[in-house]
């Protein structure tokens, strides 16, 4: 009988952006993999990549009304496909998930949830501990594998009653040869169709242009070099609800000219070659697969001191954390390395060391992992999984990549 798996989160572009080499190794070990999620500008490219897309009308505001319609068409489907496995991603749709797997009835199905960062961080609002951890902490009744991708979480999970087992793993990975430096010319070549003058210090930034991703901190601070005299030119890859509040702000600080909004880009990885250094400035993060792509590029990284982001940047060594809402700080962060080309050659080889330990191919072995640990693979399948290394032994390998 062939095995089914879902994979369920709130918006498509969440699913495109991090999850198809994962679906595509399930596909690949027998499962037929379907694709639910709120429809967006990303499900063409879950298509594309063969997955069959159900759509459901999830919101990211947990009260909107969309997300009981979604309870009741997943129930829907459950009790119709019965699956082997369910992988759930983003906060309101795993609570949606979760309830429906549990409504749907018997069989259940093996539950996979990947915390992509609770909302109940260090330093959130008080609000969201008293709604959210309460609630995370019931539903992880309901889940066979809780997956985690930054120490902080990893903390909080562990003392959650999870009906299996939560574990810990680096993130949705990287791919490694796909950030690879360009070669002769092409840099010189993608800077002057960005409309960078050859000593322009280019700071990139790929996020979604929303409020979390918090742009304005990172436009006070472009518009301050400039006031300083300093060729500061700042990328914005990305698209969003608060672009043209973005577009206000670079304006009314004078900034406009030093801002390029670039859109929705599929060439993020010869935009990364292109910068000289890379800054995401967030209130609150899971692990930010635009500071692993840093890493991976070999960049320098300027980012809020929020949880994931401190696993990536090591200050002094391959960047800076600032405090979020200080654009001084982000500025003088940003000046050191606009002063220090030899500053940015050391910390962007630093980045590359660090880069190894999210390698995709090495996530995706841990995944799978998790998979065959639940009884979903078959033994011969099972055998080809490397299994994780101990939180000692990464300490090792971790301090063995810095020190190369």
């Amino acid at each position: 009988m062939t095995r089914k798996a879902a994979y369920v989160a709130t918006v498509y572009a969440h699913l495109a952006a991090f999850h198809l080499p994962f679906m595509s190794d399930l596909r690949d070990t027998g499962f037929t993999v379907h694709a639910y999620a709120a429809p967006d500008h990303g499900r063409a490219d879950v298509d594309h990549a063969g997955f069959e897309c159900r759509d459901l009308p999830f919101s990211r505001n947990p009260l909107a009304p969309g997300n009981l319609r979604a309870l009741r068409e997943l129930i829907g489907w459950l009790k119709r496909e019965r699956y082997d496995l369910i992988h759930v991603h983003t906060p309101n749709a795993s609570v949606v998930c979760r309830l429906a797997a549990r409504l749907a009835g018997q069989p259940f199905p093996k539950v996979v949830y990947t915390a992509h960062g609770f909302h109940f961080f260090a330093g959130a609002p008080w609000r969201n501990r008293l709604l959210y951890y309460p609630l995370e902490r019931f539903l992880s009744r309901w889940t066979d594998v809780l997956v985690t991708i930054n120490r902080e979480d990893e903390r909080q999970a562990s003392a959650f009653p999870v009906r299996g087992r939560s574990v810990y793993v680096p993130g949705v990975g990287v791919d490694l040869p796909l950030h690879s430096a360009l070669e002769d010319g092409e840099r010189e070549r993608l800077r002057r169709e960005l409309g960078l003058a050859p000593d322009d210090f280019a700071v990139l930034c790929v996020a979604e242009l929303n409020r979390n991703k918090n742009q304005g901190q990172l436009i006070g601070a472009i518009a301050e070099l400039r006031r300083r005299g300093l060729p500061a030119v700042l990328l914005l890859a990305g698209i969003g609800g608060e672009e043209a509040r973005c577009r206000q702000l670079a304006a009314e600080s004078g900034a406009a000219q030093a801002v390029r909004f670039l859109g929705y880009r599929r060439d993020v990885p010869q935009l990364l070659q292109a910068a000289d250094a890379v800054a995401l400035l967030s209130r609150r993060e899971g692990l930010p697969k635009a500071l692993l792509e840093g890493l991976a590029a070999g960049k320098p990284l300027v980012a809020t001191e929020v949880r994931g982001s401190r696993d990536l940047v090591v200050p002094g060594r391959n960047g800076y954390l600032v405090p979020v809402g200080d654009v001084s700080a982000a500025a003088a962060a940003l000046e050191r390395l606009q002063q220090d080309a030899g500053l940015r050659r050391r910390m962007g080889e630093y980045s590359r060391k660090l880069a190894g330990l999210y390698d995709l191919e090495r996530i995706r072995r841990d995944l799978t992992a998790v998979y065959a640990g639940l009884g979903l693979m078959e033994r011969a399948e099972a055998r080809r999984v490397r299994p994780r290394l101990g939180e000692a032994e990464e300490g090792e390998a971790y301090d063995q990549a810095l020190s190369e």
